[in-house]
């Protein structure tokens, strides 16, 4: 899968899980770019990555 590609499948997944959690798109690509540049500056893998974005997903659901 293309970065692109993998990009846009991870964010239907993640915009699946927030409408859960009552957080609206913009707060998820806001959460999902922020640790995307962390993570690559890291070197994080991307199952890592992924999950800080729940993780900061879910917190921020909390307020």
């Amino acid at each position: 899968m293309s970065d692109p590609d993998q990009s846009a499948a991870e964010m239907r997944g993640l915009l699946r899980f927030a409408q859960g959690l009552g957080l609206d798109e913009v707060a998820v690509r806001e959460i999902y770019e922020a640790v995307g540049r962390e993570a690559e500056a890291a070197g994080a893998s991307d199952d890592d990555r992924m999950a800080e974005v729940r993780k900061r997903m879910l917190a921020a659901a909390r307020g």
